[in-house]
């Protein structure tokens, strides 16, 4: 028994060793694109998204507005334009991400008490630096607003701290819990890259098993393993595990070591949801080409659940902004529990036994495909492949 179980696993080690698409997907595209994510949002937030502006007034009011928006860290005015043609086109040819306009009533309207106009315009086809954008252009044209309000009250011969008191009755003051940074690191990072090692774990799962179909080795994979399913199932994805695993834990150092993730509680906890993570992805993905033994229909299936986890399992949107037959969708997968553990544990830092359901759905994943290996048996018994 332990000669076909050394047997079977040195064969699933050997076709990781032939193929370098399984070190590439499993090792280099997961620890790239984490870093690469990690180190893009190292600063909390993009800053710095190059704009342009177009001021056609040209008074010491605009002046000041163009002072204003260049103090701000979210945009720099790399260009500055004489119309709004030339500006427009350099937001075409990707110059720029967008662009104030000051008219050239401006001030003269300001000071006369009429509604002067301010524009902006963005590129909306990059949602990060146009969100930037957006924040930067509200706020100034907001202040802008408030500034020329001051000095009209100031000319009437208001006092500053009444001037003060109407512009801002009410003062407020913000304090944003576990996250109080307001890193769009920790925000969106936390849950897209665990996401993206997920999707990758079920698709190598499938990849691995439908290769088999394809090449028409499964009679010999099941020989190996003393006709035993079971068997051959752990020993082949076994070598999948270990890698995985360990990829997993490597994101995690660079989350709460180097880029220094909010970790608020036993690292054996987010330790462990990693591990049952890798396991329950595996699982899942077995699941449904045991349910489904076509390589093509199964693949299709895991990367159409595992793309859309990013949006339906609630990392970026709420669940109660979402329509209500979408939310069930997102328990359907196993990446959503390792999300509400990463909340409770590393956010939230609660006792763990308030996240023992989410451990106990994530083992259950990994049993899930017990439950259809006798499909897959039969499948590999007696295998066809759908190109």
């Amino acid at each position: 028994m332990i000669r076909i179980l050394v047997d079977s696993i040195i064969r699933g080690w050997k076709q990781l060793a032939r193929r370098p698409l399984y070190i590439c997907m499993m090792v280099i595209v997961p620890l790239v694109s984490s870093w690469f994510f990690f180190d893009l949002m190292k600063d909390g937030v993009v800053k710095c998204v190059p704009v342009g502006i177009v001021d056609l007034d040209k008074s010491d009011l605009s002046r000041k507005l163009t002072r204003n928006l260049s103090a701000f860290s979210q945009v720099s005015i790399d260009k500055t334009y004489d119309n709004y043609n030339d500006a427009l086109d350099a937001v075409q040819r990707g110059e720029v991400y967008g662009f104030f306009f000051i008219p050239s009533d401006f001030s003269t309207k300001a000071l006369s008490g009429k509604k002067p106009t301010l524009s902006y315009y963005i590129n909306y086809s990059f949602y990060a630096p146009a969100s930037m954008q957006f924040k930067g252009f509200m706020t100034l044209s907001v202040l802008a607003n408030g500034g020329i309000v001051s000095n009209v009250l100031s000319t009437l011969g208001l006092p500053h701290e009444m001037v003060s008191a109407t512009l801002q009755p009410i003062v407020t003051h913000c304090h944003p819990l576990k996250n109080p940074w307001l890193s769009y690191n920790y925000y969106l990072n936390s849950s897209f890259v665990p996401c993206l090692l997920a999707l990758i774990v079920m698709l190598i799962t499938v990849f691995s098993i439908g290769m088999e179909w394809h090449a028409g080795t499964s009679r010999n994979w099941l020989r190996t393993a003393d006709n035993s399913i079971v068997l051959a199932t752990f020993t082949k994805l076994f070598p999948h595990t270990f890698i995985f695993v360990n990829v997993g834990l490597w994101v995690q150092y660079m989350m709460y070591v180097k880029y220094g993730f909010p970790l608020n509680c036993n690292p054996w906890n987010m330790i462990v949801a990693m591990f049952l993570l890798v396991l329950a992805s595996q699982g899942f993905a077995l699941f449904i080409i045991s349910l489904v033994p076509n390589f093509r229909y199964a693949s299709t299936i895991c990367t159409l659940l595992g793309m859309l986890s990013f949006s339906f399992c609630g990392f970026s949107l709420p669940e109660e902004a979402m329509y209500s037959w979408i939310t069930p969708l997102g328990y359907l997968m196993p990446i959503k529990y390792y999300f509400m553990i990463s909340i409770d544990q590393a956010l939230n830092g609660i006792d763990l036994y308030y996240s023992r359901y989410y451990y106990v759905i994530l083992i259950a994943y990994s049993l899930l495909p017990v439950t259809m290996l006798w499909k897959l048996r039969k499948h590999c018994l007696d295998p066809f492949y759908i190109p």
